[in-house]
């Protein structure tokens, strides 16, 4: 379902934590329901923690599922230590463009 328009961007800004949670996920889902090819911009997020993962990889895995391409920029370092503390950084790294 690859589409040749220009990809639907959700950028992140400040924490992304347990505490975001409802409103990262609307976000998420939104973008999702447009069924466009997604790029993820992390340059603005800050603190990172679980839940904040589990919320990337699950709208990740949902686009992909759906035969939509997923481009995730701009991980900032928190992002990356967060991924690194869960055992998750080779996934980051096979779905971040540098």
């Amino acid at each position: 379902m690859t589409n040749s328009a220009e990809p639907k961007t959700v950028a992140l800004e400040g924490p992304v934590t347990i505490y975001e949670a409802a409103a990262l996920r609307d976000a998420f889902r939104d973008a999702l329901a447009d069924r466009q090819d997604m790029r993820i911009e992390l340059e603005e997020s800050t603190k990172w923690d679980l839940a904040g993962l589990q919320l990337l990889i699950s709208c990740v895995r949902t686009a992909r599922a759906d035969g939509r391409s997923v481009e995730v920029v701009n991980v900032p370092r928190g992002c990356a230590e967060a991924f690194q503390r869960a055992g998750l950084a080779q996934w980051l790294d096979s779905i971040t463009v540098k």
